[in-house]
């Protein structure tokens, strides 16, 4: 009998928008569109920005 794990995480970015926008796109990319539930933006002080990416891990037992 097979059975699946789900497990909800999040990755956090934070720093410079250019040096976030280029990390949270490679790590989008090597995501399974499947996976991905969600994405956040802040804004915070002194320029720099905070991106939270909200995915799913589905692993069968």
């Amino acid at each position: 009998m097979e059975y699946t794990v789900r497990k909800i995480r999040t990755k956090i970015f934070t720093g410079p928008p250019s040096d976030v926008e280029g990390q949270v796109n490679v790590f989008l990319n090597t995501l399974d569109q499947m996976n991905f539930v969600d994405l956040k933006v802040a804004n915070l002080d002194g320029g720099t920005i905070s991106v939270v990416v909200v995915y799913k891990v589905v692993q069968k037992l």
